[in-house]
């Protein structure tokens, strides 16, 4: 079977030039699940910077796609180009994407993500099956975009040198109702869904009820599963712990909110250690000044960027993992906590009770409400034995649901499943 993908990443390819970037790392691990079966071919496309040829490399065929718009290497283009609509960034990409498809062949297509361009192809590829696995989706969450920072707040505080650069709110805001828009046009058509929660299988039943949906879980980065916390929740200091990446709706104002409540009314103390974000980045600085709250007086310690040993590492030594998104569908940092066997608390947002069942592996808690956040982790420092209990059932079910032969064995029965499907369909 020869399954071509279409990735926001260049998947394990990366490998080549030892590239050490931090991006979509369950992407790889899932690469190399997939290489172990010599029944199966795999191909990856991605969009790239520059031009190159497609190659092969450790057994899998890549195509780098290029957008022919600017010339990338200097620095004026790259500005320029944030200034060239998506709607013409998508016309260019569509003839590079059906090149590949052309010249793959492949028995069946798998698309990563909705966020991107490539569920243009739908529209002109009918004789190979597609099937679309759900990440995020930006229809619903556009719905929750300005929750923590309300919309005014944010471009009040947006920077000038952003605005000017292209990258200001507005902008990005602009991208994303546009990006909703796209997606939905491709799940209204899809035929085939692979998902991992009930908000995504609800959400694309409401869009196209007559799509087929499966289960298909993810295989978390390696470290996740060989390291184990080490956290007691014993002391009469904590150590909390959230990762944070991308922009406004993440919840970085609730760690804030949060974080000055327990430094106001709990009996301990604690440091919130944050992972992704760094002291200068620009969500930081519009929640400090939306809150007239400081990060360095809340006992707030920032990381930036961490690669998965360093982030492992960095998880299994704190006491609580923290998840303060307005929304997300399965985010992997919840299952990469629970696959340690952290006692993990989170907000009741998109997909995370199909993650962690409340009262059993944690503490789910309401969406934007630092009260119940502040209390559940007092909560978990009076009970101490109680957090433990949620840690050992957390890491229980994640070594099941993440198991690299459970996830391996969805996905080719989704793959065969999708594929009969296509043929009957078509006779």
């Amino acid at each position: 079977m020869k399954v071509l993908w279409f990735s926001l990443s260049p998947c394990a390819s990366l490998r080549r030039n030892n590239d050490q970037r931090v991006i979509q790392g369950w992407m790889i691990s899932l690469e190399d699940a997939l290489k172990k079966y010599n029944d199966i071919q795999l191909e990856i496309a991605f969009f790239a910077s520059e031009k190159e040829a497609p190659f092969v490399f450790d057994g899998v065929k890549y195509y780098p796609m290029y957008r022919d718009l600017f010339n990338p290497s200097r620095a004026f283009n790259r500005v320029r180009e944030r200034y060239v609509s998506l709607e013409k960034k998508d016309k260019s990409a569509l003839p590079v994407m059906l090149d590949v498809v052309k010249q793959s062949h492949p028995d069946i297509i798998h698309i990563h993500g909705t966020e991107e361009a490539f569920g243009l192809i739908a529209n002109y590829v009918k004789d190979i099956p597609i099937v679309f696995s759900i990440q995020g989706m930006i229809a619903p969450y556009k719905e929750k975009y300005f929750s923590g920072i309300p919309q005014a707040v944010a471009y009040k505080y947006d920077s000038l040198f952003d605005r000017i650069k292209g990258v200001g709110i507005k902008n990005q805001y602009e991208a994303f109702c546009y990006k909703a828009e796209r997606e939905l046009s491709y799940l209204s058509q899809a035929n085939y869904i692979f998902g991992r929660t009930f908000w995504d299988e609800k959400c694309t039943f409401a869009i196209n009820p007559q799509r087929k949906y499966y289960v298909v879980n993810e295989i978390l980065r390696p470290e996740f599963y060989l390291m184990q916390w080490k956290g007691k929740i014993a002391n009469n200091k904590i150590k909390l712990v959230s990762t944070v990446s991308g922009g406004i709706y993440k919840g970085f104002e609730m760690i804030l909110k949060t974080a000055y409540l327990l430094k106001r009314f709990s009996n301990f103390d604690f440091e919130w250690h944050i992972a992704g974000y760094s002291c200068h980045n620009k969500w930081v600085h519009i929640c400090e000044k939306m809150t007239s709250m400081k990060t360095s007086e809340c006992h707030v310690v920032f990381h930036g960027m961490v690669d998965a040993a360093q982030l492992a590492e960095l998880l299994s030594a704190s006491d609580i993992y923290v998840h303060c998104s307005h929304i997300e569908n399965s985010p992997n940092s919840v299952c990469e906590a629970m696959a340690l066997g952290m006692p993990v608390i989170a907000s009741y947002a998109g997909g995370t009770a199909s993650l962690l069942q409340h009262g059993i592996e944690g503490i789910l808690v309401q969406d934007g409400d630092p009260y119940v956040l502040a209390g559940s982790i007092c909560e978990m420092f009076n009970y101490p034995d109680k957090a433990i209990e949620y840690g050992v059932n957390a890491r229980s079910r994640a070594m099941v649901r993440h198991a690299q032969e459970n996830v391996s064995l969805e996905l080719l029965e989704g793959y065969h499943a999708v594929i009969n499907d296509f043929k009957n369909s078509v006779k």
